[in-house]
């Protein structure tokens, strides 16, 4: 059995060729870029996306490829997507997950519903850029048109798996995450908050596991990826949900950081225990939730090194300046750092980076030292708050291309009685560890 497991990330496309015994026998990848438009607006040009995606595929080895037998894939959530019946988008982008047009939206919801009771039916308080719902009424009252001409509602995944297969889903993780889900019971659509703002049920697709097995791979996407027509196709999910399966969490109390473009931490929990100072989501596993928070991470060290450090090559910043700031200040300066460089999705109010503490005797490296810790000092307050809820390992799985040894020494400094192990490819593994699980024919 080979599977061809694809990762579509925030910037890049990665996808691997794996055999049952979960050797990578091929890789690729394939950057593509995000549209910065005026009004806080963050998106991605789908044609752009899967033309990055056949472009990465192609590199692949033919002869592997021909021997593809299922493909599974995962995406960066929340990206809301507004689709037509025949599958074209309505509003013609994606929209990511760093996208603020919808702060206003907030206070709608607050209105219509209350924060507190929203909270604990969708396990959030409504976030911009948090849940799917935010983007979705900001249209209602901005772009009516749009939801006039939506057939479905959905994240990436929706849209990808339409794309691939013709068939229609929400995966249970993103379902939780478009913040119309009952995501406290995981009881399935909400009536009441789909009532509360006037949508229509049938614009939201039925729910499946990750890793179940939805349609075959229609002919002209088979020939763009060059691997067989007909093959089953995987219903995808989050990338974080994914990772977690790769890094072989599969119960309360594991702990995934995923350290790239965006730095995440996610908790698995058994009790669907709601705060304000995190996202409460599904698992990639039915009964199982996920406590979750974010912050910059590489977005706000690649803005670092572009407003301050373009003397030096990105070899240079990465391999030798890095790691020497991490090492000399091990201890806190006189600087410290605001971390919400890409906003905060853990808050109502708009917030923004800034350093304080700056006199004449501040440096640079203490600058962006002040920064790294502080990005990290988020997660570790929403490992604290899960504390309360599960009992935790003290090992966290760590993936992602910030999971070097300077980033680990880093790390092991903010959270202080948890140390970090690397895990490789984790999102990518995922993908097919869920299909295994939920299809065990295919591992005989």
């Amino acid at each position: 059995m080979h599977y061809l497991s694809i990762d579509f990330g925030t910037s890049t496309v990665k996808m691997e060729i794996l055999d049952d015994a979960l050797q990578v026998l091929a890789s690729e990848k394939q950057e593509y870029p995000y549209i910065l438009l005026p009004g806080e607006k963050v998106e991605i040009d789908p044609d752009v996306l899967f033309a990055a995606t056949a472009q990465a595929a192609q590199r692949l080895p033919a002869e592997l490829r021909q021997k593809v037998d299922v493909l599974c894939y995962d995406t960066f959530s929340p990206s809301p997507v507004f689709i037509a019946e025949d599958g074209t988008l309505v509003y013609p982008n994606i929209i990511t997950h760093m996208d603020r047009r919808s702060r206003s939206i907030t206070d709608y919801i607050d209105e219509k519903v209350g924060k507190d009771k929203y909270l604990s039916i969708a396990g959030i308080y409504p976030f911009a850029g948090g849940a799917g719902i935010m983007t979705v009424l900001w249209m209602q009252q901005n772009e009516p048109e749009v939801l006039d001409r939506t057939y479905r509602i959905g994240h990436l995944p929706t849209y990808v798996h339409h794309r691939l297969t013709g068939e229609w889903m929400v995966d249970l993780v993103n379902a939780s995450m478009l913040g119309l889900y009952e995501t406290t019971t995981q009881g399935g659509w909400s009536r009441e908050l789909l009532d509360a703002f006037g949508l229509r049920h049938d614009m939201f697709s039925e729910i499946r596991n990750p890793g179940e097995l939805l349609g075959t791979l229609l002919p002209e996407e088979a020939e763009r990826l060059g691997v067989p027509a007909g093959i089953p196709v995987a219903v995808g999910t989050n990338d974080m949900a994914a990772a977690q399966m790769g890094a072989h969490n599969d119960r309360a109390g594991r702990i995934m950081n995923t350290a790239g473009s965006s730095d995440m931490v996610s908790i698995l929990v058994d009790e669907p225990v709601t705060n304000p100072g995190y996202y409460l989501r599904n698992s990639a596993l039915p009964g199982i939730w996920q406590i979750y928070a974010t912050t910059a991470g590489g977005f706000g060290i690649d803005w670092f090194y572009d407003q301050f450090c373009k003397e030096m090559d990105r070899d240079t910043f990465n391999n030798q300046y890095l790691p020497s700031v991490i090492e000399h200040w091990a201890v806190d300066g006189e600087v410290t750092f605001d971390p919400y460089l890409t906003g905060d999705r853990q808050s109502l109010e708009k917030r923004t980076g800034a350093w304080h503490g700056l006199t004449l005797a501040a440096t640079r490296d203490e600058m962006l030292a002040a920064m790294l810790k502080s990005m990290n000092r988020v997660l570790y307050g929403v490992v604290k708050l899960a504390a309360e809820v599960v009992p935790m390992d003290k090992v966290i799985k760590l993936t992602g291309g910030l999971s070097t040894p300077a980033f680990i020494k880093l790390k092991e400094q903010q959270f202080p009685g948890f140390t970090f192990e690397v895990v490789d490819n984790c999102s990518v593994l995922g993908n097919v560890e869920l299909v295994r699980h939920h299809n065990r024919k295919l591992t005989a």
